[in-house]
């Protein structure tokens, strides 16, 4: 009796434990408290984010494709003015999550919502530059929603469509575009297709046309639409040169204004209140699910760890002392060990790298002082170097064969000096080359004045101003020879 109750007790536990952990794993959940929290808190936009990121992982995990097509369009929409490839690749996605959703068949709201990714994609493709491509996608959207029947996802292909042509210089096709949507005397509805069409007239030299529907758009009840069509009508009204007209527009749309900022601060109040009802009453709903889980999983825990500790603490209580006994006596002998270990690899690694450190200095000093005895004997034994030395304050005219030499005797000496140079300032000139050259074998400025027959205040200022242009060196303190040095 005693162990069916407890194995009653595990199996209750588990199934509450599960059942509270499905509760917070439902991507649908995720979804909709994204969509409340946007509606609720427009400002929070890094929780909107992350529970839509977290909804679209859950639902690729679930394979709950229709959740992750929505998730991925809302998610697109959020992020297409600050990263508009991840708002295309989302879109891509949404579009592929789509039509696993609807293999099982199809429906108006698929429908719909698959119309909807093909327009956000469009508009990502427009944003980004790909006209031909968002022209083909927009096309697509125009022929199934004209089968379909859905005006209002045909009016926003069309309406896109007029703006593409118009961001292309081409406003003749973009009113015969805007015309072919379909508008209605509906107070509410419609507007931004009159918009779009009315800018087309306005783009294609038809001020009249313009007018006209600005004039039916002032007459409307949104303080908005009255806003934009009063400045609009303005707009027309300067370029007509209708001086007596614009004056009284202006100050009407100032009006219009005034009642559109007024109105936003009347429903932003109106939204705080509502906010702040909301949040109230959702803090505590959410307080009590979060008391229930809770109490649930706390119960389901506890109940289960209660069960496990008395199955197992009659058996393990004496083997428990003695294994802890013989492994504390093992690590302090383990520890030991490796501590001794690890010294005397540490001293052996120490020796090692003096004694590295040691070779290494004594094979740079033999090398250096082989590469200086080799430099000199080779100035020594150089002809045309003999030859600048030798002649003293003499003109000194050097040959072309003559510079081939000392560039071949310098190269050999120096490890490829003059190659590396021109290797890396392909822009100077031979003389550029040659001053570099004599520099680097520490000729005097007068033996160099000498040789390019000027006087030596000129070769100090070549020698500057080959550190400044040629070298980009700008510290005063520091010659040329140093920077030649360093080649």
């Amino acid at each position: 009796m005693r162990k069916r109750g407890i194995h009653f007790f595990a199996i209750l536990g588990l199934l509450l434990l599960t059942t509270a952990c499905r509760k917070t794993s439902n991507p649908n959940l995720l979804l909709a408290q994204a969509e409340r929290l946007v509606m609720t808190s427009p400002d929070s936009v890094k929780a909107y984010e992350d529970l839509l990121r977290a909804a679209i992982l859950m639902a690729d995990e679930q394979e709950d494709w229709h959740t992750c097509s929505r998730a991925c369009l809302l998610l697109s929409r959020q992020v297409q003015w600050t990263h508009e490839n991840e708002a295309l690749s989302l879109a891509y996605k949404a579009l592929d999550a789509h039509r696993r959703a609807s293999i099982g068949g199809k429906t108006d709201s698929a429908e719909c919502l698959r119309l909807d990714i093909l327009l956000a994609m469009a508009g990502y493709l427009q944003q980004t530059g790909e006209n031909t491509r968002a022209r083909s996608t927009l096309n697509r959207i125009l022929v199934d929603a004209r089968q379909l029947g859905l005006i209002t996802r045909q009016n926003a292909a069309l309406g896109q469509m007029a703006h593409l042509c118009l961001n292309e210089g081409n406003p003749q096709e973009a009113l015969a575009l805007a015309k072919q949507m379909h508008l209605t005397n509906d107070a509410t509805t419609d507007l931004e297709a009159q918009f779009i069409l009315a800018n087309c007239y306005l783009q294609c030299d038809s001020p009249e046309q313009a007018r006209h529907i600005y004039n039916q758009l002032d007459t409307r009840q949104n303080y908005k639409a009255r806003y934009v069509a009063l400045r609009h009508l303005a707009e027309i009204a300067m370029m007509q040169r209708d001086y007596e007209q614009a004056p009284l527009l202006v100050d009407t749309a100032f009006d219009s204004a005034e009642e559109v900022f007024f109105q936003a601060l009347r429903q932003k109040d109106e939204y705080h209140r509502a906010v702040l009802e909301q949040e109230r009453a959702a803090e505590k709903i959410a307080s009590r699910q979060r008391l229930i889980q809770g109490s649930l999983v706390a119960f389901g825990v506890v109940g289960l760890l209660t069960i496990l500790y008395v199955a197992s603490l009659h058996r393990q209580r004496q083997a428990v002392q003695r294994q802890r006994l013989e492994t504390a006596q093992r690590e302090r002998e383990l520890a030991e060990q490796r501590l001794r270990h690890e010294a005397e690899l540490r001293r052996r690694e120490t020796a090692e790298r003096e004694r590295e450190a040691r070779e290494a200095e004594e094979q740079l000093t033999r090398q250096r002082s082989m590469i200086r005895l080799l430099q000199n004997f080779i100035i020594e034994k150089s002809e045309v170097i003999n030859r600048l030395r030798a002649e003293g304050n003499k003109k000194i005219l050097l040959s072309h064969q003559d510079w081939a030499e000392v560039e071949q005797t310098l190269d050999s000496i120096t490890g490829g000096f003059v190659a590396r140079l021109r290797t890396q300032h392909p822009g100077f000139s031979e003389e550029d080359v040659q001053l570099c050259m004599l520099t680097r074998m520490n000729l005097p400025n007068q033996s160099i004045a000498q040789i390019y027959l000027i006087t030596v205040s000129a070769v100090k200022h070549r020698k500057l101003k080959l550190k400044k242009d040629g070298f980009g060196e700008r510290n005063p303190e520091r010659p040329l020879d140093d920077v030649v040095a360093n080649i």
